[in-house]
């Protein structure tokens, strides 16, 4: 659990998710919170996503079946490698993103109306930190990074193999995969006491 920015991000409940969607202010606020849920993806690369990356028709709020996350927007590897990350766009989001109106072009969020930058994540976690406090979960271990864990540890406990996890988080090594999948204590009393 994270204290004082320190640790792994804790995991969340749909029910604090939808506290924490509910307590940001703006839309795009709130739609950066559904990508992260529903995708699993690094904030860095959600805050540099372009509307072509998303949207077929920008216009019509009509998304693409995928949501594309270019190399260069995406975390390297330990070698320095990055590759471009492409994810089918579950209901769930597409609805979202069916109630959004995007800029034309350019970022999908960007830093003012006009902006020739995205959003930065420096404002977006000040906007999280908001929605926290308004929220009553500020003094949990949450973080930018608790989606990823969250969307990660679900999987895995409902069954799903970590081979098919790792193609959803873009993940090169089971290893590092594995790290974020949260086994709570009670969970090892439980299977231990089957022994």
């Amino acid at each position: 659990m994270k204290n004082k920015g320190h640790g792994k991000a804790e995991i969340l409940t749909n029910q604090e998710f939808e506290k924490i969607y509910s307590a940001f202010k703006s839309k795009h606020h709130k739609l950066i919170w559904q990508i992260l849920r529903y995708t699993g993806e690094r904030i860095s690369a959600v805050l540099q996503l372009k509307v072509s990356d998303v949207y077929l028709d920008a216009i019509q709020s009509f998304p693409h079946r995928e949501i594309t996350y270019r190399a260069s927007t995406r975390k390297a590897t330990p070698d320095g490698k990055r590759a471009t990350r492409q994810l089918p766009i579950s209901r769930a989001l597409a609805a979202e993103l069916h109630n959004y109106y995007p800029p034309l072009s350019g970022w999908l969020f960007p830093n003012k109306p006009n902006g020739t930058h995205h959003l930065t994540r420096q404002s977006y976690d000040e906007a999280f930190r908001s929605a926290l406090v308004v929220a009553g979960l500020n003094r949990r271990g949450f973080s930018l990074h608790s989606p990823r864990r969250t969307l990660i540890t679900r999987l895995s406990k409902e069954g799903y193999p970590l081979a098919t996890i790792q193609q959803i988080t873009g993940h090169k090594s089971i290893q590092t995969l594995q790290e974020y999948i949260d086994v709570s204590p009670a969970e090892v009393a439980k299977v231990l006491e089957t022994l």
